[in-house]
Formats: structure tokens, sequence, C-alpha cells
């Protein structure tokens, strides 16, 4: 009767541990990159009241033997990596993983964490780093930590983590008009000054006036402050000179920059030396140019560090969604199978309707352990009664 007792008892316990890890995962059910636990049971050791096969006195033998058992306990807690849900934000420092890996961390000892927590941000040093500060470790072609300084452009992110970064090839001439009239279409895409519109003149001849504040002390809006439409000058068809709001270019057969729609090249022309490599281009490549003519192309710069582990569930969890590297979880290695999403973070594999039912079946477990107990003493107590008599 006080093995029941014992027993119940540790049911009860286990059955308390495993409600703490569903409140966990209820609790965490909207932290990003979060891996929900399954919490797993065993058995305890038995009494071996009578050995099964046994031979009594009279040479009867006993086929089943008797075991009285003495309760259960959590064995473990097993982290389950499913894949959660990606969420797009549009934000270009947010990542998610999707398949296996994890984003490399490092501490400020020096120590290395891992996460699938992405929604990282840029700080004062230039550094790609977590909420709460620490950097995120991204390899330079050298092998150093890349940053991402003022002026660099913005941060690209391939979908295999190779970070691209936008390098200045050449500046082509640009052309805004002096008047306010519209241009004359000629078709695709194609314009010509009217007497409206005013002359064409280059944006690099505009001078640009110092900033001047009235009698008021109200600031004068300048050249400056005044927003340009930008125009890229192409001989038409016909041989004559015309211009394209097109800021978009191809690279044709020939090397040369040709507009996307009509292929008419730009005046003066621009080559591109293929056969010498000139600036990784090639024939059929596209380029696109800036408010102010200068071309910029995605150059590979660097790669977003990208892990994974031969048995990620024996990572341990030491809190803000890091995880740190045991002798369970191997040693961590270069990720393969995995596909990183620019602007989409990972949400959180919790299934709020599962965990539900897992309380609930917490909750019986618990109930029935209780009422076991409460039976137990009942039958002790009638034990008890008709001993006193």
């Amino acid at each position: 009767m006080l093995q029941a007792l014992w027993s119940a008892s540790s049911g009860m316990l286990a059955q308390q541990i495993s409600m703490d890890n569903i409140s966990n995962n209820v609790a965490n059910v909207n932290t990003i990159g979060y891996k929900k636990n399954r919490t797993e049971f065993q058995d305890l050791l038995y009494s071996q009241v009578r050995e099964p096969g046994m031979e009594l006195r009279n040479g009867q033998v006993i086929e089943n033997g008797l075991q009285v058992g003495s309760g259960v306990k959590t064995a473990a807690t097993l982290m389950m990596f499913e894949q959660g849900v990606l969420q797009s934000t549009d934000n270009l420092t947010d990542f998610a993983i999707s398949g296996n890996g994890f984003f490399e961390i490092i501490m400020p000892d020096g120590s290395k964490a891992y996460t699938r927590d992405g929604s990282f941000k840029v700080d004062g040093d230039g550094y790609l780093v977590t909420s709460q500060g620490y950097i995120v470790n991204m390899e330079t072609e050298d092998g150093g930590l890349m940053t991402f300084t003022e002026g660099s452009g913005k941060i690209n992110i391939g979908s295999n983590g190779t970070i691209y970064q936008d390098k200045e090839l050449f500046q082509l001439e640009a052309y805004t008009f002096t008047g306010d009239g519209e241009l004359e279409k000629l078709g695709s895409g194609l314009l010509r000054p009217t007497d409206k519109s005013g002359e064409a003149v280059l944006l690099s001849e505009i001078e640009v006036e110092e900033e001047r504040i009235d009698d008021e002390g109200n600031l004068i809006a300048s050249t400056e402050d005044q927003d340009y439409r930008t125009y890229y000058q192409v001989i038409s068809s016909d041989g004559e000179s015309a211009y394209t709001a097109q800021n978009t270019f191809k690279v044709d057969e020939e090397g040369r920059l040709v507009t996307l729609e009509g292929g008419y090249p730009l005046e003066p022309e621009v080559y591109i030396d293929l056969e010498a490599g000139e600036f990784s281009l090639q024939a059929g490549d596209v380029v696109s140019a800036g408010s102010d003519g200068i071309v910029r192309v995605p150059t590979e710069a660097g790669r977003l560090n990208i892990v994974q582990f031969t048995n990620p569930a024996g990572l341990e969890k030491s809190g803000s969604n890091l995880y740190i590297q045991t002798v369970n979880s191997g040693a961590a290695q270069q990720a393969a199978d995995f596909k990183l999403s620019q602007g989409s973070l990972e949400m959180s594999n919790v299934q709020v309707a599962e965990e539900m039912v897992n309380m609930i079946m917490a909750q019986r477990a618990y109930e029935m352990s209780s009422r076991s107990i409460k039976t137990a003493d009942e039958m002790l107590g009638t034990a008890n009664t008709l001993f006193k008599r």
C-alpha cells in the first residue's frame, strides 16, 4: 500500500514537470525562432516479488512472474526542430532559415552561440547584431568580420547566405530639362524636347545654391533641395538624338549599353570590354543607374555564417533565443541544406491547440495520481480499523 503512495506521488511530480514545459511552450508561442519542448517519461525500478518460470515444491512451474512498479520519472525534454511559419516583414535586416541551420553569434567573451532568431539590427559600428547587441558572424573574403558602413549600399543577402554590396562601376551622363512642359513622345519610351520642356542640361552642370535664410529666419529652399527628373540621351532608330527616362540598360553582344525597350544605345556610346571581363559583366547582363547617373552592381562581399549540427536536439538552451554547443549536439559545421529568406522571420513552431490537448492530458493524469493517493490512504485507514478490532 505504501508503494502505491510513492508511485502516485512520482506521477504527480512528473506531470507537474510536464505542465511546466507545456506552460513554457504556450508562453513562447510568439517568440521568434522558438522550438517547442516535449517531455519524455520513463518507468522506475520494479520490485521482483516472484520470478517468471519459478518452480514450486509440487513441481508446478509459474509461467508469469509478479512485479510491482515504483512509479515514473521525467527522463528528458526533447526540442522539436519542426519548421516554423515564415512571416514577411520587408525589413532588410530580418532573416529566416528554412531547413537546417543556425545563425552563429559571437558572444562578448569570444565564445560562440547559435540562434534561429533572425531579427537583427545594424549597430553604430556597422556590425549586424542581435537584439541584445551580440555580433552576428559575417565573414569577409579575407576571413575578417564584415561591417555595413555608411555609403556601402543596402544590405542584400542571397538565399545561400552570400552577402552582396552595391559596387560603383561608372557614371553615365544624366540630363534634366529646364522647363516644366511635357516632352514629345516618340514611342518605345523615347522623348524629344519641346519649346515648353526647354533644353536638356547635364545634372552635373547645375549649380547648387547655398542655403539662404529670409528676414523672418525661415530657410529658403535651395537648388540642392529640388528633385530633378533624370533622363539619358540615346540614339534613336533614325540616327537622331532622343532621351529616355529608363534607367535600366542591357549589355548587347558588342558590349554596348542599350535600353531594355527598343535596344537604343546611349549617346555617347558606352562599351564594356567583354573579353577582358571588365566589371564582371557579360552580354545580356542588366545594370541600373541611380538618379545621379551612377551605375552600381551587386558584388559578393562576404558570407553570413550558417552552421548545422549532427544532433540539434542536443543543444543547450541558454535564454535570449540562444543555443550553446554541447557534446551531444556535436561540433558546428557549415550548413548545406537550407534556404535563407531576407525580409522574413521564422515564428515559433508551437501549436496552441496541440498544447491545450497536452495540458488537459497532464491535468487528468495529475488528478488520477492524486486520486490514487487518496484511495490508497482510505485503504490504509480501513486496514488500520480492522487491525484495531
